[in-house]
């Protein structure tokens, strides 16, 4: 009946005619029979071109011979399925002839009912949408690509925004604090220490006779010193602890939450330390002692961190005097 119910429509009616010729995409009608196979009833013309096959060649023929094997038994499912629900379904597959690029397809089947009731016919529409997924393919991987070279060029930025912070807040020799960030901390301290009433302790650091290290052996030797006693003090100080170089051969170390032992005991431990490590500059091997002073803070004297730190260099200024190499407590 729907094979010649098409054709009467395709004599009687031009535009229906028009219609079936030309219609771009993929239409079919099959006849459900009951004994569970599938009738190829009309294809159209597209449908036609694309199996190969004339469409009068196909009509009456069972779906088996229509279809390529391999995917008879999934083609044969979704009828069955669109069959027994009784309700239009969609989805997409893939395939094509042997050899050829597989092609992707989204299809469209809605079920027609006779007078039992039970579903007769199925009309089908397939399109073509093989560019569609692939120009959706190249958004994605053009997207992932992007996206990739957008966290690339985060993490460069954030790397080179960590180097200008290191550069900014670091001491290009000895790799610890330089003097004006070393302030900015300093500050920070200072005004916590005043709100919370929590002692805090200064030490002021010299080396001694530097001068004389740089006369002998140069200013490389020197900076080499200056390199590895930096490394020296890092090791020995805790990891809430604050050191930053001051200027020249001085540096400057705070001390949050440290009493007077304490800071005494510390300060006695960078003084060893220092004393004990061997410098090798051409052949020759030299030690370098330090002196050093200590104030700790007091609310009573301490108006600002300038006169903190004061007390500190006058501290440091007694040890130098007392003969180097020991460290002084600042009254």
């Amino acid at each position: 009946m729907p094979r010649r119910f098409i054709t009467v429509l395709r004599r009687r009616f031009p535009a229906f005619e028009q219609l079936w010729q030309r219609f771009p995409d993929n239409v079919f009608v099959i006849r459900c029979e009951s004994d569970g196979r599938f009738v190829v009833e009309a294809i159209n013309p597209t449908l036609a071109a694309v199996i190969g096959r004339p469409s009068e060649a196909v009509a009456g023929l069972p779906l088996g011979e229509v279809v390529p094997a391999e995917y008879l038994a999934l083609v044969e499912g979704r009828y069955r399925a669109c069959a027994d629900s009784g309700e239009p379904m969609t989805y997409e597959e893939s395939g094509g002839p042997a050899g050829a690029e597989p092609r992707i397809w989204q299809t469209l089947m809605v079920p027609a009912q006779g007078r039992s009731g039970k579903v007769d016919y199925i009309l089908g529409i397939s399109r073509d949408i093989t560019a569609l997924r692939k120009a959706e393919a190249y958004l994605r991987d053009a997207n992932a690509a992007l996206e990739r070279r957008v966290a690339e060029r985060t993490a460069e930025l954030e790397c080179a925004n960590a180097r200008l912070t290191e550069l900014a807040t670091r001491d290009g020799l000895t790799g610890l604090y330089n003097r004006r960030h070393l302030f900015e901390l300093a500050t920070r301290e200072f005004r916590r220490v005043v709100r919370t009433g929590q002692p805090l302790a200064v030490l002021m650091l010299d080396l001694d006779h530097f001068k004389d290290i740089n006369d002998r052996f140069g200013h490389a030797a020197g900076d080499q010193v200056l390199r590895a006693l930096s490394h020296v003090f890092q090791t020995a100080l805790r990891q809430t602890d604050l050191i930053g170089r001051y200027g020249g051969e001085e540096f400057l170390v705070l001390l949050p939450d440290t009493d007077a032992r304490e800071a005494e005991h510390i300060a006695d431990r960078l003084r060893e330390s220092c004393a004990t490590v061997e410098h090798r500059w051409n052949h020759q091997t030299f030690q370098c002692t330090l002196s050093i002073g200590i104030a700790h803070y007091d609310a009573e004297r301490d108006d600002g961190l300038d006169t903190l730190l004061q007390r500190a260099d006058h501290a440091l200024l007694r040890a130098k005097a007392a003969g180097r190499n020991c460290l002084v407590i600042g009254g």
